[in-house]
């Protein structure tokens, strides 16, 4: 008499669950209407970069131990203003800091200040949460600073991916939480250094409509 494993009958129904709920959290008619008009947002976030070591580097420089490079993970700061519209859609310019030290015996630091367009989609499936991924393109302004060196500048061509929950306290207020991936076109300090910019980031703030 021929039996049947348990287990090989149960992995395709599973598949077959898994199929079905991500279809539902997809494709389910909508039970709330976003909020539709002008917002702004104000996050906070944990980044951590994946590759801080410096290129190109002078000989000068790196006679200060500077070849150490950054900190690997540093808070940052973003901000947007934006419109949402009814059809899930919204558009957003936004403002984002990043702040890194050298690590090592140098005295300094570099700072990115990026302007991003983004342009978001919103999952409107659920009645108190709305999941949504988005893309931006825009420029960074990358600034370093060495001790007893001076400062050097460079911008360069940004672009990032958002995917998080909207959760909603009222029609005027929600709560973000999300991740994105950013980077740039590696800045180029010239006499100094070249470096590397991409960037992990878990973010968390307030949306406010006005």
């Amino acid at each position: 008499m021929k039996h049947f494993n348990s287990k090989s009958r149960q992995k395709p129904a599973f598949h077959k669950i898994l199929v079905i709920a991500m279809a539902f959290f997809f494709l389910a008619p909508p039970v709330h209407a976003l909020t539709e008009g002008s917002y702004f947002t104000l996050t906070g976030s944990i980044d951590t970069f994946e590759d801080m070591a410096l290129r190109s580097v002078d000989h000068s420089v790196a006679s200060k131990n500077i070849g150490a490079g950054f900190e690997d993970t540093v808070l940052g700061l973003n901000h947007s203003i934006g419109y949402q519209f009814k059809n899930s859609f919204s558009t957003e310019l936004e403002f984002s800091y990043k702040g890194r030290d050298f690590r090592g015996a140098v005295d300094g630091d570099m700072t990115s200040k990026s302007f991003i367009a983004n342009g978001i989609y919103s999952f409107n499936i659920r009645e108190f949460y709305t999941p949504y991924v988005g893309y931006g393109i825009g420029y960074t302004f990358h600034e370093a600073n060495i001790q007893g060196y001076g400062d050097r500048t460079d911008t360069t061509l940004a672009h990032q991916l958002k995917i998080g929950v909207d959760m909603e306290f009222t029609q005027k207020l929600s709560l973000l939480v999300g991740y994105r991936y950013f980077t740039s076109n590696s800045p180029e300090f010239k006499g100094w250094f070249s470096a590397e910019t991409a960037s992990h980031g878990i973010e968390a703030g307030v949306k406010f409509y006005f």
